[in-house]
């Protein structure tokens, strides 16, 4: 019995098995690519420079909100990051720091976000422009409906 058997014969019908699977396998994929390529980032940490190319200098607390993540994994995500130098902190406060990206960051961005591109375009092969505009907009949905 090879695995499409075994998940048709499960007939799961959650709306979050099918979200987990899919974020699985395209996870999996992406961190598969950064090794093949040398980049030494995971999901995690590429979901926080993703939101940093986007929005440079936001507190550990607003990327914690963005990402929907719990702080404890932002923080584990940017002690990683700066490690490897491609954050670096900025007191803002006694109690909250702005993180900003290092021009080696921005020096990789082009690189990094090729392979993201890589896995969105293996991710959606057959779709049409328009169904993954409807995707983008459903899951969108489905984030506010649940946030």
């Amino acid at each position: 019995m090879n695995a499409t058997d075994v998940i048709t014969d499960l007939q799961i019908d959650t709306l979050g098995y099918y979200l987990d699977r899919a974020l699985n396998v395209m996870v999996k994929r992406l961190n598969r690519l950064f090794a093949e390529y040398h980049i030494d980032l995971q999901h995690s940490q590429y979901t926080v420079l993703k939101v940093l190319w986007c929005k440079d200098g936001l507190s550990q607390s607003q990327l914690s909100k963005i990402l929907g993540k719990d702080p404890a994994a932002i923080s584990r995500a940017l002690n990683y990051l700066q490690q490897k130098g491609y954050i670096k902190r900025e007191s803002l406060n006694s109690k909250t720091n702005a993180i900003f990206l290092t021009d080696y960051a921005n020096s990789r961005m082009n690189e990094i976000e090729h392979i993201a591109e890589l896995v969105t375009a293996i991710s959606t092969t057959g779709m049409s422009d328009e169904q993954k505009e409807i995707l983008e907009q459903l899951l969108t949905k489905i984030y506010f409906n649940v946030k």
